[in-house]
């Protein structure tokens, strides 16, 4: 896989820096910037508009990724935008693809999916787990 330019947005510290880590170290990929909540990821959405994937973290204080990334694709519908949860019940699948999710990747399963998750992406497929809420 080539190297891809990747935002992530997520209001866990612990977890942004580890997943930041991931890509860079293990994954090899460039991460382009990174934001704690939507209302700053909006705040700097020319900044961000050439990344490759965006992970967006689904519940945030402030302004949710759900909120942001409805706001995000409606001046980057190119954009292709991950989800990632730590709830997967209180995820629904058409609420995702309503906003313009590409995909959702449980943070319980972060390291398995993710690299599955980005290449389907990629290809312009669809990329949800199974056992996420209709």
């Amino acid at each position: 896989m080539e190297k891809l330019k990747i935002i992530v947005v997520d209001d866990n510290k612990t977890f942004l820096s580890g997943i930041i880590f991931y890509l860079e170290h293990i994954l090899l990929h460039e991460v382009i910037g990174f934001s704690i909540n939507g209302k700053e990821f909006l705040d700097q959405k020319e900044k961000f508009s050439n990344a490759d994937i965006i992970l967006m973290d689904v519940q945030m204080p402030e302004f949710d990724g759900i909120e942001a990334t409805k706001i995000f694709m409606s001046f980057y519908h190119k954009a292709k935008v991950i989800a990632v949860t730590n709830y997967p019940d209180i995820v629904y699948l058409r609420e995702l693809i309503n906003a313009g999710f590409k995909g959702c990747v449980f943070k319980t399963r972060i390291y398995e999916d993710l690299p599955v998750g980005i290449d389907t992406v990629l290809k312009g497929n669809l990329f949800f787990p199974v056992n996420i809420k209709l």
